[in-house]
């Protein structure tokens, strides 16, 4: 019996979304059939109102309406089954396997199997492993997107530094209480007006204890010589995610705040200095670790369960999703790093009750190094009262 890699193979997805962008070339706002044959000739399979957004300007070099492949089908039903199997008839030797992603819908998958239709589902977490590989428009396409990014972060600044501090340490900014969710809006508005398609439901504007939960979006009054962590992560139109954390405070810092800062800001350099294709992304991760360890930053939780300290990684895969699939770069797993991979690297430090900081840039790494796609400043962090 042939082995499964020397079967004729073919490749389909049914979706809109990071899949089909990078096998097309371009977005469209509903589910549709992409195709690759044994012999490499890519299909897709749209209704009238996406065929004229991409024909002639998109990667898939065969497009079909609906119409089309109904005439075709000579009276059958236009149901998925059939669309799929008059693709498979479209060359001399149909494909023994048809390989689906791993997220494929699971009543689309049972359906085509009762059909005879013979998926499997590709071994690989990245559908097309070269996606983990960044080409040099992807890698313009990310740069555009943390330049986006960036500027929405310097807007959150500049909304801190004109706030002034009122009763209770809380900020106000004209003339009313400055909340994370102001602060959310603005930047979310600035965002669309600069072309952003999605936002990720954020961006984080967590302040004082919720900056010490990674994931806490912020909410309510933003406080003077409080930690507030900032982490912005909006798509471009161009399909590409930005990723970007600043932490600030307006204000005068407390010691173990500036303490907890520059030894972020330090682990940071020390992670993108030992950044280098041929490297592996577990062992940056775990010097990062004994970092902190040795400085006086342990990882463990506190006696009502709180995780305190690094109890994150220092970087995913950065690209059509903000968190890529693939690689865990630089993580608790094996990553051998290759020129082209996009990673952020943010480490952080958490204080169960008092605050948090983190720091993240997003970056390419390459044969000698890295080139860093972020260009916002890491120094203003201390904003003046």
């Amino acid at each position: 019996m042939p082995k499964a890699a020397s079967l004729p193979t073919a490749h389909l997805l049914y979706e809109c979304g990071p899949n089909w962008r990078y096998a097309v070339g371009d977005a469209i706002s509903d589910p549709a059939l992409w195709y690759r044959s044994p012999k490499g000739v890519s299909h897709a399979v749209v209704n009238d109102l996406e065929y004229d957004h991409l024909h002639g300007h998109c990667k898939v070099q065969k497009i079909h309406r609906f119409a089309e492949v109904k005439k075709a089908l000579k009276g059958q039903p236009l149901t998925l089954p059939n669309m799929v199997a008059w693709l498979m008839g479209l060359e001399k030797t149909p494909p023994t396997r048809i390989l689906v992603p791993r997220d494929f819908a699971s009543h689309l998958f049972v359906t085509l199997k009762q059909a005879k239709v013979p998926l499997d589902v590709a071994e690989n977490e990245l559908f097309f492993p070269e996606r983990a590989i960044k080409t040099a428009d992807e890698i313009k396409a990310l740069r555009a997107a943390q330049a986006l990014n960036e500027q929405l972060i310097a807007h959150a600044r500049s909304i801190l530094a004109e706030a002034e501090i009122g009763k209770a340490n809380t900020l106000f900014w004209n003339d009313t209480v400055l909340t994370s969710e102001i602060v959310r809006g603005e930047m979310n508005a600035l965002a669309a007006r600069l072309g952003a398609t999605e936002f990720g439901n954020g961006p984080i504007v967590a302040c004082g204890k919720h900056g010490a939960t990674p994931h806490h979006r912020g909410s309510g009054p933003l406080k003077a010589h409080e930690l507030i962590v900032i982490d912005s992560f909006p798509r471009h139109a161009n399909g590409y995610w930005g990723d970007c954390t600043r932490t600030y405070l307006k204000g005068t810092p407390k010691a173990w705040q500036t303490e907890l800062v520059e030894a972020v800001l330090a682990a940071q350099k020390l992670a993108l200095d030992l950044i280098m294709a041929g490297n592996n992304g577990k062992d940056i991760h775990a010097t990062v670790q004994q970092f902190f360890e040795h400085n006086g930053f342990a990882t463990g939780s506190d006696a009502k369960g709180r995780p305190y300290g690094f109890f994150h990684g220092t970087g995913h895969g950065v690209g059509l999703e903000l968190h890529d699939p693939g690689p865990r770069t630089i993580a608790g797993v094996d990553c051998l790093l290759k020129a082209g991979i996009v990673t952020s690297v943010e480490p952080g430090l958490y204080l169960p009750g008092k605050g948090g900081c983190r720091i993240e840039d997003v970056v390419v790494v390459t044969e000698q190094g890295y080139k860093n796609l972020t260009k916002l400043t890491k120094t203003d962090w201390v904003v003046d009262a």
